[in-house]
């Protein structure tokens, strides 16, 4: 009895193990920053919302299909802009540069579509500014967010759009020629269109 038990048991592991299939994929796609962000200054001289711009998105991915759904993560390089006004009106873009590590769960529907939820985790990397006379002085490294996007799939392309979710507000901190230091900060809230190729 026990070895039929375990025979069963080994079959079923062995029909669930092989059952599962596991692609790779590269993707690319533009992003769109949604959230116009805010910039304000220790002397109060400024205090004002900016304005949000498009960036773009690449790197990998994998698919692991399990139980009629699949697990998708991936590791991306994100770079979006926001644009403001300093305390003299000048204008200056501040670019956002990270490392994303989404995380969806998906599942595929009519043959072709495909719908996905689930957290990204987003390490900042150094913000870059327009202006030469104004440096980074300190910034946050860490956010989450939630994503939630749908797509369709045709052979191995897939098109896909998410919205993002920014779970908490990021900054940075700069400070200009005369030492006045500048604070700007956004909920990251970001439509990005991708395209992926799986192999």
């Amino acid at each position: 009895m026990k070895k039929l038990l375990f025979s069963m048991l080994f079959l079923a592991a062995t029909n669930f193990v092989s059952a599962q299939s596991f692609d790779f994929g590269i993707k690319a796609g533009m992003v769109y920053n949604a959230d116009k962000g805010a910039i304000k200054s220790f002397t109060n001289a400024v205090d004002a919302k900016g304005k949000g711009s498009a960036g773009f998105q690449a790197g990998v991915l994998s698919r692991i299909s399990l139980i009629g759904f699949y697990v998708q993560p991936e590791v991306l390089y994100t770079s979006f802009k926001n644009e403001f006004d300093d305390a003299n009106g000048q204008s200056f873009k501040v670019t956002k540069q990270r490392i994303d590590i989404p995380v969806n769960i998906g599942k595929k529907f009519l043959g072709i579509a495909h719908a996905q939820v689930g957290p990204v985790f987003s390490y900042y990397l150094d913000d870059k500014n327009s202006l030469k006379d104004i440096v980074n002085a300190k910034q946050d490294q860490f956010n989450v967010g939630f994503q939630i996007g749908a797509g369709v799939e045709i052979s191995k392309l897939l098109i896909n759009a998410r919205y993002e979710f920014g779970l908490g507000k990021v900054g940075s901190t700069f400070m200009d020629k005369n030492n006045i230091e500048y604070q700007v900060e956004n909920r990251p809230n970001l439509l990005n269109v991708s395209l992926t190729y799986l192999f």
